[in-house]
């Protein structure tokens, strides 16, 4: 990137240990915590359960109804990392917030009422950019806001678009990341496609069976490197490279030979200036289903060659599920906590070897190492591939 692009502040709100703050959640997926458990879809009770990682909300505001759930938790993880950013109160700074299926249980509670008016905040509605403009307004943000929705990939660009602009000299403060929910939608969706696992998350094991749908919400504060000096900033790491590339392929099902993938790791280690063997470590879109995890190690070794094998891999899906526009801002977080605290989380419920998933996994117990370079794949719906690489300073 032209210009050298810091992260200064993170925040998010996961199934995991959820408004503990980001050093309870670096925790809790180093210890290999599953928040992946049999639930109920979010409105409608058929009398079935599906493997889920939700998100308790019980207790924590009397003011907030379950349509709204997507605005509480997003508004708490940007609140997390504007106050870890230790941003001045009169921000300057832009938004980009990526987002799958944006504020659903709004509509799908709106038509099994038939009111559309039944909810408490005046910034729910049917639009994407809702999130946006609640947030913004929440906290006063008024540089420029954009909404992505590139499926799976969406907080992942969301990240990455906001990067260009800070590299470009556009903007000097980003808030960058992304929220979703669970909703019946999108349960009944992934179940027709019979995508969900019934049994655990296995990603790049042999017996792996599929998904489980999850939820979050995670923001980081992205700054110019002048602007970040100048406010004597804390400093995570930075943002390298970024590239978004399609498959051109087909609507749900990935390229077999990864070549969407393949095309978005290369220009994005290209643009981070470095070569594939300088990458420390992957973080994994790591879905757990057979095609994902097949295709996915397939294009890593493709861009890696031998290196492949020498480059440690884990998948925070194992422990999370797949929480939709907020897995990729989730996941160049753990990133960037691999990088502050040298440590790589685990890949949980792995038990045996895939022939044709044959890398390292980091199976079930969390590794020291010196990670100073790290790359997050995200694989999406359509073909929509994107890949962050993050660095330390």
């Amino acid at each position: 990137m032209k210009n050298r692009v810091l992260v200064t502040g993170i925040g998010l709100v996961t199934p995991l240990r959820p408004f503990a703050g980001a050093e309870a959640f670096w925790d809790a997926v180093c210890s290999g915590e599953d928040a992946v458990r049999w639930m109920p879809p979010p409105l409608i009770d058929a009398g079935r359960k599906w493997l889920m990682a939700g998100i308790d909300i019980t207790g924590r505001s009397e003011h907030v109804c379950s349509e709204d759930k997507i605005l509480f938790i997003a508004e708490e993880a940007l609140r997390m990392a504007v106050k870890d950013a230790r941003l001045p109160e009169d921000r300057k700074s832009g938004l980009s917030v990526g987002t799958v299926l944006g504020n659903i249980l709004f509509k799908e509670k709106r038509l099994m009422e038939g009111n559309p008016h039944k909810t408490k905040n005046s910034f729910s509605g049917e639009s994407l950019s809702n999130i946006n403009s609640f947030l913004a307004k929440t906290f006063n943000i008024k540089g420029g806001c954009i909404t992505i929705s590139t499926a799976c990939a969406s907080g992942t660009d969301a990240i990455g678009i906001a990067a260009r602009k800070i590299s470009s000299g556009e903007e000097n403060v980003i808030v960058a990341g992304g929220a979703d929910v669970l909703s019946d939608f999108a349960v009944m969706g992934f179940h027709s496609l019979h995508a969900l696992t019934e049994e655990k998350v296995r990603p790049f094991d042999k017996n792996r069976s599929g998904l489980a749908l999850g939820e979050g919400a995670a923001f980081m504060v992205l700054e110019s490197e002048k602007h970040a000096a100048q406010r004597d900033a804390k400093i995570y790491g930075r943002i390298m490279g970024y590239a978004s590339r399609a498959d051109a392929n087909h609507l749900t099902a990935p390229h077999r030979d990864g070549r969407g993938l393949v095309a978005a790791m290369s220009q994005a280690i290209s643009e981070a200036g470095i070569k594939p063997a300088e990458i420390d470590y992957i973080n994994a879109h790591g879905t757990g289903t057979i095609y994902n995890d097949r295709m996915e190690t397939l294009a890593i070794k493709k861009v890696f060659g031998d290196a492949a094998y020498s480059v440690p891999v884990s998948s925070t899906k194992s422990m999370l599920g797949h929480s939709f526009g907020a897995a990729g801002a989730i996941e160049t977080i753990c990133c960037l906590l691999s990088i502050n605290h040298k440590k790589i989380h685990p890949t949980i419920n792995y038990t045996e070897r895939d022939p044709e998933c044959d890398l390292d996994y980091v199976p079930d117990i969390a590794r020291r190492s010196n990670v100073n370079t790290a790359m997050s794949l995200s694989a999406g719906f359509g073909g929509q591939n994107s890949v962050i690489i993050t660095g330390g300073i």
